[in-house]
């Protein structure tokens, strides 16, 4: 069964004119919301066998996991101390050149990976899972994305800090909207995602606002479930 694995602010530079983002996919050490902890040296197989440098290149960037939303070539995929570290050629289709504009107005700020778990060990008494060799499929860039916190939004822990980012994420948007340069397909997806964000601001604004997020499964719940419809 594959998972996804996000990091939050992991862009490290992009190059608009010559179309190279490069960034980091995936952190190592830290337990993230699944409990699992990510080691050192766990990509070194898939990289090895599926990478850029192999000899069939398998591994692909896309815009928000969406299989018809490929916007780039992976040229370098490679273990640092930090974490999984990428360079990746935005393409010359009007996906790969949006995602470019994207980037440097700041919609798009974090990444993900969809992964495999190949080896793990548990450690019952801490209720983390170590994995220590994962099989990767692709590795996404993620926009703003409004009610799915799973991805995850660091450093949100109240209704109100979360509040206060969707207001953030709708202001880029509807930034972007006014003054971006974008194909119709991503200027349509846009809108969609600033409805979306609207009607949630809309809800809490409205109703009691709580001390807490909505529980994990709840937030993991959702955002499979938009999954569904990138």
């Amino acid at each position: 069964m594959d998972i996804l694995k996000a990091i939050g602010e992991s862009f490290k530079d992009v190059d608009v004119k010559q179309g190279i983002v490069t960034g980091y996919l995936s952190a190592f050490g830290n337990v993230d919301s699944d409990g699992d902890i990510i080691q050192k040296g766990a990509y070194s197989k898939t990289i090895q066998e599926n990478g850029p440098q192999s000899k069939k290149p398998r591994i692909k960037h896309l815009l928000d996991h969406d299989t018809t939303k490929a916007i780039g070539v992976f040229s370098v995929l490679k273990e640092d101390d930090y974490g999984l570290y990428y360079e990746s050629k935005a393409g010359s289709w009007s996906a790969g050149q949006d995602f470019l504009k994207m980037v440097n107005d700041g919609l798009i700020t974090e990444h993900s990976v969809r992964i495999g778990i190949v080896k793990s060990v548990k450690n019952k008494e801490a209720g983390t899972t170590l994995l220590t060799e994962v099989s990767m499929k692709e590795g996404s860039s993620l926009q703003c994305w409004g009610a799915n916190s799973a991805t995850p939004i660091l450093g949100v822990k109240s209704v109100s800090e979360y509040l206060e980012y969707l207001t953030y994420c709708e202001e880029k948007f509807q930034h972007f909207l006014k003054n971006g340069n974008v194909t119709d397909e991503t200027f349509l997806l846009i809108e969609q995602k600033v409805k979306s964000i609207s009607e949630q601001i809309k809800a809490m604004t409205t109703k009691p606002l709580t001390s807490t997020l909505p529980d994990e499964q709840t937030i993991i719940n959702e955002f499979k479930q938009h999954l569904k419809f990138l």
